[in-house]
C-alpha cells in the first residue's frame, strides 16, 4: 500500500531525462512491441470506464537505498515477526513506506508487509527475486514495469487487462514502443475513484516518460478489450 504521488505540472519545458534501464537489462525484461491496429472494428478497444480523459495519471516506482547514501539519520526495520532487517537511512525508508517496494544497495528487493510494533511502525519483507525481481503489488502480483498499475479494486477488479489509449505508440525508457496494454496487478491507499498509478521502475524513467507524454496527465482506460486479453491471467 502506498500514498499517492502527486505530480504538479507547470507550463515549463519539460528537460529530457535519461532512461534508468539498468534493472531491466540484469533482469533481461523487455516490453511488448505495439501490436497491429485491429481496424476500426467497435469491439477494438473495449469499454471506456469513463468519459474521455476521465482518469487522473500517476506514477510510481522503486524507492531505491544508494540515492540516500549521503543521509546519517537512520532507522531500524522489521519483518513481521519482529525479526530485524536492517539500519537504513531514515529518508530512504520514507520512501519505502510510500512506495510499497524498495531495492536495497546490496541488490536485494524488500516490500511493505504493514503496520506493526516494530522499529518505525511498519513492517517489511524480503522478496524472493525469482518471483518479486521489482516489487509486490496486490495479492502477491509481481509487479511488471511498465505494464503494472495501481487502481481501486472497487472500480476495476484485480488482474484485469486495460487498454490506455494515450500509452498506445508511447516510446519507453528500453526503447520499445507501448501497446496501450497494461494490468490492474497493485492498490494503494489514496487510490481511490477515478486515479491510477503507473508503475515505471525508477525516478529518471518517469522523467523519461514525462517529456514523452507532453504533460499529459489524465487517461481514458478501457477493459474488456481483445488486443490486451494476452495480459489477462488464468
Amino acid at each position: 500500500m502506498r500514498c499517492l504521488i502527486v505530480i504538479v505540472m507547470v507550463l515549463v519545458t519539460v528537460q529530457p531525462s535519461r532512461a534508468d534501464v539498468s534493472k531491466l537489462s540484469k533482469e533481461a525484461l523487455l516490453i511488448s512491441p505495439r501490436q497491429p491496429a485491429p481496424g476500426r472494428l467497435k469491439v477494438c478497444c473495449g469499454y471506456p470506464l469513463s468519459e474521455n480523459l476521465g482518469f487522473a495519471l500517476r506514477f510510481y516506482w522503486l524507492a531505491m537505498e544508494h540515492r540516500y547514501h549521503n543521509d546519517f539519520d537512520e532507522v531500524d526495520i522489521y519483518t513481521r515477526d519482529g525479526f530485524f532487517l536492517g539500519t537504513y537511512p531514515e529518508r530512504f525508508v520514507q520512501a519505502l513506506r510510500m512506495e510499497g517496494s524498495g531495492l536495497l544497495a546490496d541488490g536485494r528487493i524488500i516490500n511493505y508487509a504493514g503496520r506493526c510494533d516494530y522499529g518505525v511502525g511498519t513492517c517489511f519483507e524480503q522478496l524472493d527475486p525469482n518471483t518479486h525481481p521489482f516489487g509486490r503489488g496486490a495479492g502477491r502480483r509481481p509487479l511488471i514495469p511498465f505494464k503494472t498499475v495501481a487502481v481501486d479494486p472497487q472500480l476495476i477488479p484485480i488482474g484485469e487487462p486495460i487498454y490506455i489509449p494515450e500509452f498506445d505508440g508511447l516510446l519507453m525508457p528500453d526503447g520499445t514502443i507501448h501497446d496501450g496494454c497494461v494490468r490492474a496487478d497493485d492498490t494503494g491507499g489514496s487510490i481511490k475513484q477515478r486515479k491510477m498509478d503507473f508503475f515505471v521502475v525508477s525516478y529518471e524513467n518517469f522523467r523519461f516518460l514525462l517529456a514523452e507524454l507532453w504533460g499529459v496527465i489524465w487517461i481514458t482506460p478501457h477493459i474488456e478489450t481483445p488486443r490486451c486479453e494476452y495480459l489477462r491471467q488464468s
